[in-house]
């Protein structure tokens, strides 16, 4: 691609990085990869057409974090239609919709990955959407400390990170989780904006982002329903809420009579379920839920008491605990 080969001498000339335009035929392609990956440089661009494979390759330990992250945007050239992130966006809207689709052809060889990434979903408390990419992409840069993050903007108000393992130094699903934290921690006080983090999965091929965003959505969906002011979770939380989340209304509404007949319908108070929402966050943990409710734990006790003495429940009991949340979940039908 001419655009690119233009770039890269003019990227070279300005900062003297060792960065190369390679343009080769595409059944090549494969083998002039792996031998440039073998010789130390790494490909951070690729496109085919016509029988011919362009590349650019960097010698990565040259370039630093701040310089490599502005690659993508440098490289992104308008006559790059169809280019790979653009196909990636296309096909998780299509994901996102409930349509059947399937992942671009190639994507693999388009987009080689060198390592996992982790995916994000940014969840805008508006339904119009307010995700504005040139305010939030330089937060993320230095917040990913220049990492090369991918975006893709779903829905007006969902967004789709995946970030590169290493940029979030290693770890495993709980350090994740802090970072998610972090991500509504700064965006909400950056942007002044009101948004919900769902850690997904580490993915190792950009072909698995589109299970990733399922999963993600599906927990999504719960939450607004449910769950509306848990405002960071990993997809794999609340369970229960995704399952009757995906329930139809009618089987909502059947399972709801059917726990009222089965039990004297509770007249909980506004207090009495943000404590019992509390205690079942936190795993049935008195400790750990009077902490959250800021109570002294003889205080939690006490509401405890009060609460099965009136409902004949004792959600410290598994089966009550159950029926109790599950009471929670269908109250409004």
């Amino acid at each position: 691609m001419d655009a690119w080969k233009r770039e890269v001498e003019r990227i070279r000339q300005a900062t003297g990085l060792p960065i190369a335009y390679l343009n080769v035929a595409q059944e090549d392609s494969e083998a002039v990869r792996a031998a440039q990956e073998q010789a130390g440089w790494e490909i951070v661009q690729s496109g085919s057409s016509a029988g011919r494979t362009w590349m650019v390759a960097i010698w990565p330990a040259q370039w630093p974090d701040a310089a490599r992250s502005l690659l993508t945007l440098l490289l992104a050239k308008p006559e790059q239609a169809g280019s790979a992130q653009e196909q990636v966006t296309a096909w998780l809207t299509e994901v996102a919709a409930g349509q059947p689709a399937s992942p671009p052809n190639g994507l693999e060889r388009l987009w080689a990955w060198r390592e996992r990434r982790v995916c994000f979903l940014l969840e805008s408390s508006r339904s119009e959407g307010l995700f504005e990419l040139p305010a939030l992409q330089p937060l993320l840069h230095d917040f990913f400390k220049g990492a090369p993050v991918s975006l893709f903007p779903i829905r007006p108000s969902h967004l789709l990170l995946a970030v590169p393992v290493s940029a979030l130094d290693g770890g495993d699903t709980e350090d994740w989780l802090e970072w998610a934290f972090g991500l509504h921690d700064l965006i909400s006080t950056e942007l002044m904006e009101n948004v919900r983090v769902i850690l997904g999965p580490a993915v190792e091929t950009p072909a698995l982002l589109g299970q990733a965003l399922a999963d993600c959505l599906r927990l999504s969906r719960a939450l607004q329903k449910y769950r509306p002011r848990v405002m960071v979770a990993d997809r794999r939380q609340f369970p229960l809420e995704r399952w009757a989340a995906s329930l139809p209304s009618d089987t909502a509404s059947l399972l709801g009579d059917t726990l009222t007949r089965m039990m004297p319908a509770p007249k909980l108070s506004r207090e009495q379920i943000e404590t019992l929402e509390t205690l079942f966050a936190r795993q049935l943990n008195v400790s750990e839920a009077a902490r959250q409710l800021f109570l002294h734990r003889n205080s939690l006790l006490y509401r405890l008491d009060k609460l099965t003495e009136e409902t004949g429940l004792d959600p410290r009991q598994f089966p009550d605990a159950v029926l109790l949340q599950l009471f929670l979940l269908f109250r409004q039908h």
